[in-house]
């Protein structure tokens, strides 16, 4: 599904409504896919109120909402910027099959478990924040551009020393 069109299908619920009515100060910051069998389009979106310091997570699976109870964060050491859907031009297949080239193309000896993704406002873009997990207990990031597809940075990391 495109990312604006469930945007608008959450937001025009009369839940979300409600629940807006009550969190005036909460704005759109992120949505998280955890891609595997289990979580096939779930998607947790999150909402983030900087008075309080706190997200609330709305999980969209299907047709059905639920509303987690908002959570307070950790401070994070930039500011926590709206996301906006409008700079979402490509959709996540796309973003995720660039992010697949990248490793094919840099880290060809990783063979992948699983992956997630994060839309979120970072580093001064609206990016795809993708990361896979490695059968050899290392994480691939690659942050993908969500209005051009170009990839700004990948990186590969060791999930632990083990010794």
């Amino acid at each position: 599904m495109e990312f604006k069109k469930l945007i608008q299908e959450i937001e025009s619920t009369k839940e979300f409504k409600d629940w807006k009515e009550k969190h005036p100060d909460f704005y759109l910051v992120h949505a998280f896919v955890m891609k595997d069998q289990s979580n096939q389009e779930v998607w947790q979106i999150g909402y983030y109120d900087k008075n309080t310091n706190k997200m609330e997570i709305i999980v969209k699976q299907g047709d059905k909402i639920e509303f987690a109870p908002a959570q307070e964060i950790l401070k994070a050491s930039q500011e926590i910027l709206p996301l906006d859907p409008d700079e979402v031009k490509i959709d996540y297949n796309k973003a995720i099959e660039i992010a697949l080239d990248c490793i094919k193309e840099n880290y060809p000896k990783e063979p992948i478990l699983k992956n997630f993704f994060i839309i979120q406002h970072l580093e001064g873009a609206t990016i795809y924040n993708i990361t896979y997990v490695a059968q050899t207990f290392k994480t691939i990031n690659v942050k993908v551009s969500s209005t051009d597809g170009k990839i700004i940075k990948h990186s590969c990391e060791k999930l632990a020393d083990f010794k």
